[in-house]
């Protein structure tokens, strides 16, 4: 089952890769899930990857309390999301969405897409099929803000998205 852990935004990845060393087990599964876009700089496009969940790191275990223990050792701020009852997977629904977007490598790819008057369409990509989602586009930052039912309520997620053509509407 797929657990996250609450960390201090910005350290997801160097606490990731501490947590890998120090607190994984050998049967579990830790990744902080990125989302991939391009960013000019100094005239030169260069693909960066973005915490998808900034200030979260996600794990898998079968012993979320044994998990629990060994984390306490780690000193960094870090907290299991749960309820007041115990610590909570996120949903196999949620799981589900995840697994499709970040794929094995969790990495959500940039997706690449045409606007066509108001309507989106996405050529291809982890969007392809989620167009209904996407609230918002900003073709400047080549970055989509879909929302999302994901950990206990619903979620803006930025994802990388290219828009290579926009045809005015027909009018």
């Amino acid at each position: 089952m797929w657990y996250v852990v609450q960390v201090r935004t910005g350290d997801e990845r160097k606490l990731a890769d501490r947590l890998k060393l120090e607190v994984k087990a050998d049967d579990e599964e830790i990744f902080v899930p990125l989302f991939e876009r391009r960013k000019c700089f100094k005239g030169e496009w260069t693909k960066v990857t973005t915490p998808l969940f900034p200030g979260y790191i996600f794990f898998q275990t079968n012993d979320v309390e044994g998990f629990y223990l060994r984390l306490k050792k780690i000193n960094a701020f870090t907290k299991i999301l749960g309820t007041e009852s115990g610590y909570s997977p996120i949903s196999p629904d949620e799981e589900r969405f995840l697994r499709i977007l970040i794929g094995d490598d969790y990495i959500a790819q940039e997706s690449v897409g045409v606007i066509e008057g108001d309507k989106i369409t996405i050529k291809y990509g982890p969007l392809h099929g989620l167009e209904g989602s996407i609230l918002k586009v900003n073709r400047h930052k080549r970055i989509a803000i879909i929302r999302a039912d994901f950990m206990g309520g619903p979620r803006e997620i930025k994802v990388g998205l290219e828009i290579i053509e926009k045809i005015p509407s027909k009018s």
